[in-house]
């Protein structure tokens, strides 16, 4: 890896973190969205897997005097399902066919949250928990980009802001652990991997902390329309193979 691409990488994940930070989501979708541009996407997939558990350890540490287990544990039990089954999708898929099925998936999550969620006014029926849950799962263990259907489901909840972000990340954090244990048995986490990991954690958690300070300050639907935009390009962009 040059240093060009390895300051690239630095900064992308710096972002990710102040996005995670500020809204308790992001730092998958973020990733997985722009990372690929720099190195390949399995490199990147390895990458996600390792920091988001850093990421997830503090945003914990920083929020869990606000997560309460009821309207929780559904959500838990379901994401813990659903990673296993996208873990074996992911190693099932053809190596030239990763990028694409990513960009399917970022745009199914983009028209998800504008559309269905927002303009479409989706409602969760009672009992859907464990299935959003399951939902994320899937997603995270397979791309590591299962925010949107359990983003859409919590913020849907009348909870403060602060229990929001607590709650999302001790469930990514708990999923992270299990994608980890995954991935710890295969050569994913390669020497460029670790490079990464040790040149990024310190300002990507730098960039959390700065999110965190700016929660209660920063208009959460003005940054996720960014995001989302930015993400659906890319998701064109994947799908199509000009990237």
């Amino acid at each position: 890896m040059s240093s060009t691409e390895l300051l690239y990488v630095v900064l992308i994940l710096t972002l990710a973190g102040f996005l995670q930070g500020v809204s308790g989501f992001g730092f998958g979708l973020t990733v997985m969205g722009l990372l690929p541009l720099v190195i390949p996407v399995q490199q990147t997939q390895a990458a996600v897997t390792v920091l988001n558990v850093a990421v997830c350890v503090l945003n914990v540490a920083v929020t869990f005097r606000h997560f309460q287990w009821r309207g929780a544990l559904s959500l838990m039990l379901g994401a813990w399902a659903g990673v296993p089954l996208g873990f074996w999708f992911l190693t099932s898929l053809p190596s030239d066919a990763v990028k694409r099925w990513l960009g399917a998936a970022l745009l199914v999550m983009v028209v998800f949250d504008f559309y269905l969620v927002r303009h479409r006014g989706l409602h969760y029926p009672d009992g859907s928990a464990f299935w959003i849950g399951f939902a994320g799962g899937n997603l995270g263990g397979a791309f590591n980009i299962g925010g949107p259907p359990l983003v859409a489901y919590i913020y849907a909840r009348d909870w403060s802001k602060e229990r929001i972000v607590a709650t999302l990340s001790v469930i990514f954090l708990t999923t992270g652990l299990i994608r980890l244990s995954f991935l710890a048995g295969t050569s994913q986490i390669d020497a460029d991997v670790r490079t990464m990991a040790v040149w990024s954690v310190a300002p990507m958690l730098v960039g959390l902390l700065l999110g965190h300070r700016l929660l209660t300050r920063v208009s959460q639907q003005v940054l996720r329309n960014s995001v989302y935009v930015v993400l659906g390009i890319l998701g064109i962009g994947y799908l199509a193979g000009l990237s």
